[in-house]
């Protein structure tokens, strides 16, 4: 990396691009709050502004911790601030997650219609859509068989004893989060939220290009953003640094044929404004808060 051809490209960025897409950012978790709202809803009716604080903590929490740790932590703000298990609402925050992956495999179908991916490629993003859609499906036929799956092993002799006894009330706790939205009403508008989300993470993934100053087509905005999308998923550093710049400097350069200083300003951009505003504002929720890192490892997911 020449640092100085990078620093120049980063100096060129337009800021009123930059800032459209900051606040697409911070729109976009204002979604994934109230989707969050519709999925606890048939555990317990809570407020939008707790949730999206408590989103914005668990964001901060992936940034400065590894293992997405932060998602633990964003289960135990809302738990500590109103009457939630901890299990439950990490339930519901894993069931999120799945979700997020059908909105991958969402635009992964779309772009895969219209772009060439090789064979490799295309094997990757085959794996990710079957192993979605079979998680989805283990998801829904575990809510629908968890009571007579309880009553059957509350039976065995080994959850006589008491602290095996509360780790199956713990785990049956998590099922019912993680397997909410067979019990809500509101299925359409939790499908609607999640389209509407990945629309947010194109359009920031396309004025992130305006304001570089790189010409892309909307599917090479889409292939982009498949890309950095499955990078997060490999673990790495928290905040996914190094991988996610690695996956969107080789599409830029090996598929898209764009200059390779402009591709790392690029992937710095790109990161820099889902990770630089989430910190700042996850850190403001995260000090006002009464929750501490090292209640992770002190309440892991028990309240």
């Amino acid at each position: 990396m020449d640092l100085n051809e990078l620093w120049f490209h980063l100096k060129s960025v337009n800021l009123f691009w930059f800032s459209i897409a900051a606040v697409l950012l911070v729109f976009s978790v204002a979604i994934r709050a109230e989707r969050w709202q519709l999925l606890l809803e048939p555990i317990e009716k809570i407020r939008f502004h707790p949730l999206f604080a408590a989103t914005m903590v668990g964001y901060f929490g992936n940034a400065v911790l590894p293992f997405r740790l932060g998602e633990l932590l964003r289960a135990y703000t809302i738990s500590v601030r109103k009457n939630v298990d901890t299990s439950a609402a990490f339930g519901t925050v894993l069931l999120e997650r799945i979700l997020d992956m059908l909105g991958l495999v969402g635009t992964i179908l779309v772009f895969g219609w219209f772009y060439p991916f090789e064979t490799g490629a295309r094997n990757i993003m085959l794996s990710v859509v079957v192993l979605t859609l079979v998680g989805f499906g283990v998801v829904l036929a575990l809510g629908r068989a968890q009571s007579h799956l309880l009553e059957r092993i509350e039976k065995w002799a080994f959850f006589e004893k008491p602290w095996a006894h509360r780790i199956l009330t713990i785990l049956n706790s998590l099922v019912d989060g993680l397997t909410s939205i067979r019990a809500t009403k509101h299925v359409g508008q939790i499908v609607i939220h999640t389209i509407f989300l990945w629309a947010i993470y194109f359009a920031m993934t396309y004025v992130i290009s305006l304001a570089a100053g790189i010409s892309l087509t909307w599917i090479q905005v889409g292939v982009v953003l498949i890309s950095t999308s499955l990078a997060i998923a490999i673990p790495a550093a928290p905040g996914a640094v190094g991988t996610y710049h690695a996956a969107a400097v080789y599409v830029l350069t090996e598929l898209f044929f764009v200059g390779k200083a402009e591709s790392q300003a690029y992937a710095v951009l790109l990161h820099a404004v889902g990770f630089v505003p989430l910190i700042i504002i996850g850190s403001i929720y995260f000090l006002r808060s009464s929750v501490h890192l090292r209640d992770i490892s002190e309440h892991h997911i028990v309240e």
